[in-house]
């Protein structure tokens, strides 16, 4: 079908716009350098580069990156992708900016602090946000956000990818990891199984050496975990015994998606109160805005540090350091939920990730699945049954892992090919919450050994 006139004519200006923003640099490492980003602390130093990888495909999309080198020997660190997940969530704002990237924002939305748990101390890290539309990522024919599904999104990641690695060769064959959390528990298993896929049917053309994967609190079992939720709730006493019973009593199985299993949830989750699902026990955030004075950048989790994250972005200085392409006129959104959500998204209830973590594991790609056990939207519970579901026998039970050999950090099992780690005092987001823990796994994941033990119990 033809497109209409204003289509036309919208589409047109956003490709010059899209042309204006990236004529300057595009395909050149050196254009994308950034020689500092806006409330840097001045010692910091790092090499660091964003910009946009342009597809070249009918729709005009471009991804945008932000990339960091390892902070010591970089020419020998493996490189590692770095994804959120939503469906819609940026891996700049969250993943580099809250997370695990050298800086966090401070209260002010201008200031930079350097982050103590940074994981480019020991690799090459790059933050790609993802599907087109997320964050900065853009395409010039928005019609395509209506289309957008898994399988899309794959096929866009490995081509920017490709596209990457002809920008940055020196990374073509370094040793490569993917790491995600969240809905990219669908993400990184299907990109991993993209690139094995293309190099079989066309090596010469995929320079990517893929050593391992890593899942944090992922979702998985979509339907189990959501059934889980409501269970992780009441056993954890947030919501009541009327209410277990009214789910138990009006949901058929986990796929029950009735008016009446659907009231019955929702009259449950409204007992809760103002609590955040995504850890349970953490504060919440109550001044949704950057603060005129203080200060409180801190390695501890700050409730409403995305709300930061969100004023940094939004600064033009900020945006026209980094390359992004303001032509389009959006503020810069943490998550994109009114465009991407999952079941606008295309993916069933019933859609299970575990075929393809079990085909990765078995062949030889490194898998670990790691899970924050006070996160209610995907419980250690459900993730744990998930992992049972592999059929993988067990190389190593059950014991607890420590950071320092004292206190305990978490809980480890080895299947054969598949790693689950939890980590204790941790929500949904395991690198906020326990930024010294995670590095720690982290650290064992790319080394392919076993977490520190913790000591024995004594009375």
């Amino acid at each position: 079908m033809a497109m209409t006139n204003a289509r036309a004519l919208c589409l047109s200006v956003a490709i010059v716009f899209s042309v204006l923003s990236l004529a300057a640099g595009e395909g050149s490492k050196e254009a994308d350098k950034i020689a500092a980003l806006p409330g840097q602390p001045k010692d910091a130093v790092l090499q660091q580069y964003s910009g946009y990888v342009n597809l070249g495909d009918k729709y005009g999309k471009s991804l945008f990156y932000y990339f960091v080198e390892a902070t010591a020997d970089p020419a020998t660190k493996p490189l590692v992708l770095w994804l959120n997940g939503g469906p819609g969530c940026s891996s700049f704002g969250i993943g580099a900016l809250q997370e695990i990237g050298p800086f966090r924002v401070d209260t002010d939305g201008k200031t930079l602090c350097k982050h103590k748990y940074t994981w480019n101390s020991v690799v090459n890290i790059l933050y790609l946000e993802s599907p087109v539309g997320v964050g900065f990522s853009y395409a010039a024919d928005t019609e395509v956000y209506k289309a957008m599904g898994d399988n899309m999104t794959a096929s866009d990641s490995l081509q920017f990818l490709l596209k990457w690695l002809d920008r940055f060769p020196e990374y073509k064959n370094r040793d490569f990891f993917i790491v995600g959390e969240s809905y990219a528990g669908h993400y990184v298993p299907e990109l991993a199984t993209a690139i094995q896929v293309a190099k079989i049917t066309r090596p010469a053309e995929v320079p990517i050496n893929l050593k391992g994967i890593a899942l944090g609190n992922a979702i998985l079992e979509f339907a189990a975990e959501q059934a889980a939720l409501y269970e992780y709730l009441w056993q954890h006493a947030f919501i009541s015994d009327s209410g277990h019973n009214m789910i138990a009593q009006n949901c058929k199985n986990i796929d029950d998606n009735s008016p009446l299993c659907s009231g019955a949830k929702d009259t449950a989750y409204g007992q809760i109160g103002n609590v955040d699902v995504y850890n349970v026990y953490a504060a919440t955030c109550h001044d949704k805005k950057a603060k005129a004075t203080g200060s409180n950048c801190m390695d501890l989790a700050d409730p409403c540090a995305q709300y930061y994250v969100e004023a940094y972005l939004n600064q033009p200085e900020v945006q026209k350091v980094i390359r992004a392409n303001t032509g389009l006129k959006y503020n810069w959104t943490r998550c994109r939920s009114t465009t991407y959500n999952l079941y606008k998204f295309g993916v069933s209830p019933s859609t299970s990730m575990l075929p393809y973590v079990k085909a990765l594991a078995n062949s030889g790609i490194r898998v670990w699945v790691f899970s924050g056990d006070l996160d209610a939207m995907v419980p250690v519970t459900a993730t744990k049954k998930s992992m049972q579901k592999l059929g993988l026998p067990v190389t190593a039970d059950w014991r607890p892992w420590s950071t320092d050999g004292r206190e305990v950090g978490g809980y480890v099992i080895e299947y054969k090919g598949v790693t689950f780690v939890t980590v204790r005092g941790s929500g949904h987001m395991v690198p906020i919450d326990q930024p010294d823990r995670v590095l720690v796994l982290f650290k064992s994941f790319l080394e392919g050994k076993e977490l520190p033990k913790a000591a024995p119990m004594v009375d």
